[in-house]
C-alpha cells in the first residue's frame, strides 16, 4: 500500500513538473509573443513589446519579457474576482482564451460587462482590411491608409444599411492640433508620436474618406477559421486605446495591423526589418497568403467615392441626356430646370438627369465653400420630387483591386544615346510609388509620387549619377466630367539632385521646385501649365532661385498605353546665360502587370538624348 501511495505521488510530482515545464515553454510561442505584440527582432536593441501603456502588461517587466508576463498573466487568471476590480479575464479575454486552448485549464467566473457587450456585438463577425486610397492632401495618407474592420452577420436585413455599422478599427498617430507641417514630418520619420487603436462604425469613415477627402475604398474580407475570428476579436478588445510606438515609415497603420493578423495567420504578412513598410505591401501579401491551404482573402468589395459615383452616373447617361445635364446646370452659379434639352427627355430619364447632378451637387459641397451650392442642391431636390421615385442602379467602373494593379516598385534598364556624351547604358530604381505614365485610378488619377527614384549611367568611365530624386509628387486635378466644378489647382512639388544639362555628366545640383497651374481634360487628353519655382545650387553660378514654367500634356490612348509630353522653361533674369529650356517627350506601352516598354526623347539648349528601356514592377 505504501508503495502504491510513494508511486502515485511520484506521478503527481511528474504531471506538476510537466505542466509547469510545458507553461514556461508558452512564452516562446508566436501566438503569445502576438499577443504582446513583441515585434523587434532585437539586432540594435533590446527587443520588447511595441505597446507604451504600462497597464497593458500585469507583470513589472512584462514589456520587456514575455516569460514573465506569462507567469503574472496565469496567476492573475488563477485568482478570485475581488469586488471592484475587473478580473484578467475582462481586461485579457484573448490571453484567457489562447491559453485555455493551450492548457485546458479554466478560470474563475467573473463579472465582465465591458467585454461581454463586446463579445456579443462582434459574434460571429467577419474579419477583413478596409483600404483607402492615396490622398495627396496629406503626407500621412500619400501611400493610402489601412483599418481592421469587423463585419457581424447581417441577419437578413438590407445589407447595404447594415454594413454602415460595422465596427472599423483605425490605428493613427495622436497629433497635437498645433504641431505644423514640418514638425508633424518630423516628428513621424524620427519618432515623437505615439499611436493608438480607435473603433468607429463604418458610417463615420465612409463620411470622413469617401464623402469629405473623395477617396475610394476597398473592402478584403478575410476567410478566417471561426476560431481565430473569435480570438482576434478578443484581442481587439484589448488594444482599444492602449499607446503604441509610432513611425510613419515602419510603425505604421500596415505594420501594426500586419502583426496584429499575425496572431491568427501563420505566415509573416510584411518583412521585419524592412526600410518601410507601406499599406499596399500588405494588401498584397493578404492577396497572396494561404490559412489551413486556402486563400486568405475572401472578397473584395469595392465602396466608390462620392466623385466616382457621379462620374460613373454621367457616363451611364445617353449622349442627349449628357447634353441636357450641362444645359440644365452650366455654370457653378446658375440652374436653368426649363432647358429645352431637359424638358424634352421623358420623366423617367429627367429624373435619371437630375439624381446625376444632385450627386454632383453633394460632392462639390465636399470639396469646397461656394456660396448658392445649398439654393441650387435645395432646387435640384425640389424638381426630382415632381418626378417618378427610384433611379437607375449604379454601374460600376471596373475598376482594378489594389493587389492586382501595378506593384509600386520599379527597376529599369535602358540603352541611351546622348549626341554630346555618347552611347550607355541606364539602370533606373524607384522603390515607391507611381508616375504619371503608370498612375491608376486605384492609386489616384492622374498624379504622381515617387520617392527615392535613382538614375544611373553606367558608361566606359564607370557608372555616373544622373538623378536622385527624394520626392516627386504631381496631382493634375483633372475634372472627370465636364459638368461646373469649383477651382482646382494642378500642382507639382519635387526635391533632389539631378544634372542641370544633358551635355555634362557631372554637372549635378540640388533643386527644390515648386509649382502651380491649371489643367483641362480634352477626350483622350489632359493639357496642363504651372508656373512657380525652383531653389538651385550655384554650382552653374546662373542664381540660386529661378521662376519657372512647365507645359505638359498628359495622353490616354488605351489601357495599355500612355504618353507625356513636357516643356519647362526657367529665367534666372540674369540674361542669356540664365535661361534654360527643357523639354521630353514619353511613351509607355504595359506588357502586363509588371513588365512594361518605354521610349523617350529630350532635349535642352545643348543636347538631345534618345532612350529605350524595359521596366519590371515588383
Amino acid at each position: 500500500m505504501r508503495r502504491h501511495l510513494v508511486t502515485l505521488l511520484a506521478l503527481l510530482c511528474l504531471h506538476v513538473a510537466g505542466t509547469q515545464a510545458a507553461e514556461r515553454a508558452l512564452h516562446d510561442y508566436p501566438q503569445w509573443q502576438s499577443l504582446l505584440h513583441f515585434d523587434r527582432d532585437g539586432m540594435f536593441s533590446e527587443p520588447r513589446s511595441a505597446v507604451l501603456s504600462e497597464a497593458f502588461f500585469l507583470a513589472e517587466n512584462g514589456a520587456f519579457d514575455p516569460d514573465a508576463e506569462l507567469e503574472a498573466t496565469l496567476v492573475a487568471l488563477r485568482q478570485a474576482p475581488r469586488e471592484g476590480e475587473p478580473h484578467a479575464r475582462c481586461r485579457f479575454p484573448a490571453r484567457a482564451l489562447w491559453l485555455t486552448r493551450m492548457t485546458g485549464e479554466t478560470w474563475p467566473a467573473a463579472e465582465c460587462p465591458e467585454w461581454d457587450a463586446w463579445r456579443d456585438r462582434h459574434a460571429g463577425a467577419e474579419a477583413g482590411l478596409m483600404f483607402a486610397s492615396g490622398y495627396l492632401g496629406n503626407p500621412a495618407s500619400f501611400f493610402g491608409h489601412l483599418m481592421l474592420h469587423l463585419e457581424p452577420p447581417a441577419d437578413g436585413e438590407d445589407e447595404s444599411l447594415t454594413r454602415l455599422l460595422d465596427t472599423s478599427l483605425n490605428f493613427g498617430a495622436d497629433v497635437p492640433e498645433e504641431d505644423g507641417l514640418i514638425p508633424y514630418m518630423a516628428k513621424g520619420v524620427f519618432g515623437g508620436y505615439e499611436a493608438r487603436y480607435s473603433r468607429a462604425p463604418f458610417y463615420r469613415n465612409t463620411a470622413i474618406y469617401s464623402e469629405r477627402e473623395m477617396r475610394d475604398l476597398w473592402h478584403y474580407r478575410l476567410a478566417l477559421p471561426e476560431a481565430d475570428r473569435e480570438l482576434l476579436v478578443a484581442h481587439l478588445y484589448e488594444v482599444i486605446g492602449q499607446d503604441f510606438d509610432y513611425l510613419f515609415l515602419t510603425e505604421n497603420c500596415a505594420s501594426r495591423i500586419a502583426r496584429t493578423l499575425e496572431l491568427v495567420v501563420v505566415e509573416d504578412l510584411t518583412p521585419g526589418n524592412a526600410p518601410w513598410v507601406a499599406p499596399e505591401d500588405l494588401v498584397r501579401a493578404i492577396g497572396e497568403a494561404e490559412v489551413n491551404g486556402r486563400p486568405l482573402l475572401e472578397e473584395t468589395r469595392h465602396v466608390p467615392s462620392r466623385r466616382l459615383q457621379t462620374e460613373w452616373r454621367y457616363l451611364a447617361l445617353m449622349p442627349e441626356e449628357q447634353d441636357a445635364a450641362r444645359a440644365v446646370w452650366p455654370e457653378i452659379e446658375r440652374l436653368n430646370l426649363e432647358a429645352t434639352a431637359f424638358q424634352a427627355l421623358t420623366a423617367e430619364r429627367r429624373a435619371a438627369v437630375l439624381d446625376t447632378l444632385l450627386g454632383h451637387a453633394a460632392f462639390l459641397e465636399q470639396t469646397g465653400d461656394e456660396q448658392g451650392l445649398a439654393e441650387i442642391e435645395r432646387r435640384l431636390l425640389q424638381a426630382r420630387l415632381l418626378l417618378p421615385a427610384g433611379s437607375d442602379p449604379l454601374a460600376p467602373g471596373g475598376q482594378v483591386p489594389l493587389h492586382q494593379a501595378t506593384p509600386p516598385a520599379r527597376v529599369s534598364v535602358a540603352g541611351v544615346y546622348n549626341d554630346a556624351l555618347g552611347a550607355a547604358a541606364r539602370l533606373t530604381l524607384r522603390p515607391l510609388q507611381y508616375d504619371l505614365l503608370d498612375a491608376n485610378a486605384t492609386r489616384m488619377p492622374n498624379a504622381a509620387l515617387e520617392i527615392g527614384r535613382t538614375e544611373l549611367d553606367l558608361t566606359d568611365e564607370g557608372p555616373r549619377l544622373r538623378r536622385l530624386a527624394f520626392f516627386h509628387v504631381t496631382n493634375l486635378h483633372a475634372r472627370s466630367v465636364p459638368l461646373p466644378a469649383l477651382p482646382d489647382v494642378a500642382w507639382h512639388a519635387s526635391a533632389g539632385i539631378a544634372r542641370g544639362r544633358l551635355d555634362c555628366d557631372r554637372c549635378l545640383e540640388g533643386q527644390a521646385t515648386l509649382l502651380a497651374g491649371k489643367s483641362q481634360r480634352l477626350g483622350r487628353h489632359l493639357p496642363f501649365a504651372m508656373i512657380g519655382g525652383r531653389l538651385r545650387s550655384e554650382r552653374h553660378q546662373a542664381g540660386p532661385v529661378v521662376p519657372m514654367v512647365q507645359l505638359g500634356v498628359l495622353s490616354d490612348w488605351s489601357d495599355q498605353q500612355r504618353s507625356l509630353v513636357q516643356v519647362s522653361h526657367v529665367d534666372a533674369l540674369k540674361g542669356e546665360p540664365g535661361r534654360r529650356t527643357r523639354w521630353r517627350l514619353q511613351h509607355r506601352l504595359a506588357l502586363g502587370k509588371t513588365l512594361d516598354l518605354r521610349v523617350g526623347v529630350e532635349g535642352d539648349d545643348d543636347a538631345h538624348e534618345l532612350s529605350l528601356g524595359a521596366s519590371w514592377y515588383f
